[in-house]
């Protein structure tokens, strides 16, 4: 629908035909005009997407003509904004005001105080994808797929994983108790955890006799450079086999997975991105890889999630090599990160990944070529142990 003409100059002629209407109520009338001609066109422009804001603003005007405290507009918006987001029923989009943007930039880049765990909203509760290596989330017995059900006392029904993630970091030497349900228990059970300061290199290896390791915590700011250290490092030493240990992984940058990749695989699809109006693109490899006959063998659980699904669901369409654990998290969706003004953001979830077969894996996950479940303990790791034992068949 266009929006309403308005003739201007007849209508200041009438406004100055009235005596009593001074230069200054003129002027006036003049910005008045135009201001509700660009807000009819807004409104007109929301009707077009079939939105009627005219509810919104009048919420808007009642809290501020009957609300007994006082109104913080900021806060109002933001609240808005947030309920909008989360409005659209998908747990991997929402609203990043300043302080949860920051956290999240601080988080990637590796280094922050806090327990070292990464959360998500699953099935609308508050869910442990998994908690980092060596953190104080992993050594207080914080596991993949432990449902948060109160933090410090408080419950976390009803709270977006934003909220849960700024109630539980802080400062560091700091305690945190979270009421945790453990998958497949029957009673919750309370975890103290003492916060400290995080520093995650995302990339570490070593040789396992004469096969190569290389463990990948998550896609952050220093993976490539890590892992081309590592597979030059390990290449060097002519390793029979190459374990990636992507356990507990919860991902990050996807824009890391495709280089990553290409230090296996010949110039390759990594991954097929497949948006909301039909389009698809396709990331590749490029480069010639460093190590591209080397026996793989690449261990998963439910940790793992997102960028290490997806290099884990290539590899495994290629047959390049083979897949080792328990089925992975199966988040198979792609978010953008677009910033807004005041240096907050939103996240939002643009398109479904695919494997390079077009798989989907979205609440699905990748199903190992080999399961064995991870038991891992301070003494024992059958499924890096499976992997060594294939490995040096």
């Amino acid at each position: 629908m266009p929006t309403p003409r308005i003739d201007l100059k007849k209508l200041l002629e009438i406004l100055k035909s009235k005596r009593f209407l001074s230069k200054f109520f003129v002027g006036v009338a003049v910005v008045l005009v135009f201001t509700a001609g660009s807000f009819a066109g807004i409104f007109y422009d929301q009707h077009g997407r079939g939105a009627d804001m005219s509810k919104f603003w009048n919420v808007y005007n009642l809290i501020h003509e009957n609300y007994v405290g006082s109104v913080d507009n900021s806060k109002l918006i933001d609240g808005a904004i947030s309920g909008m987001v989360s409005g659209l029923g998908d747990p991997f989009s929402s609203y990043l005001p300043p302080t949860d943007k920051t956290n999240l930039n601080t988080e990637l880049s590796g280094q922050f105080e806090g327990i070292g765990a990464e959360l998500v909203e699953k099935d609308n509760v508050i869910t442990v994808v998994a908690p980092l290596p060596s953190t104080p989330a992993e050594k207080a017995g914080l596991k993949a797929k432990d449902v948060i059900v109160k933090i410090d006392g408080t419950s976390t029904e009803g709270m977006t994983v934003d909220d849960a993630v700024n109630k539980i970091r802080g400062p560091k030497g700091t305690k945190v108790t979270l009421t945790v349900l453990h998958e497949g228990a029957s009673a919750t059970s309370d975890i103290a955890i003492t916060r400290d300061s995080i520093t995650v290199a995302s990339v570490s290896s070593k040789m396992i006799g004469n096969v190569g390791y290389i463990e990948v915590d998550q896609f952050g700011e220093d993976t490539i450079t890590g892992m081309q250290n590592a597979v030059n490092d390990l290449s060097a030493k002519n390793p029979k086999a190459i374990v990636i240990d992507l356990r507990n992984n919860p991902g990050g940058y996807l824009n890391d997975v495709p280089p990553m990749a290409g230090l296996f695989l010949p110039p390759s699809v990594v991954v097929k991105e497949q948006y909301k109006d039909g389009k698809s693109d396709e990331l590749r490899s490029t480069g010639l890889p460093v190590m591209p006959n080397t026996p793989m063998y690449i261990l998963i659980n439910g940790g793992s999630a997102s960028a290490a699904e997806i290099f884990a669901g290539a590899m495994q369409d290629y047959k390049r090599a083979t897949i080792i654990g328990e089925k992975s998290f199966g988040k198979g969706s792609v978010q953008d990160l677009i910033d807004l003004p005041g240096n907050s953001a939103l996240r939002v979830t643009i398109a479904e990944w695919l494997t390079p077969n077009g798989r989907s894996i979205s609440k699905v996950g990748i199903t190992p070529d080999v399961v064995v479940t991870d038991n891992k303990t301070d003494s024992s790791d059958p499924v890096l142990n499976k992997a060594l034992e294939l490995a040096n068949k």
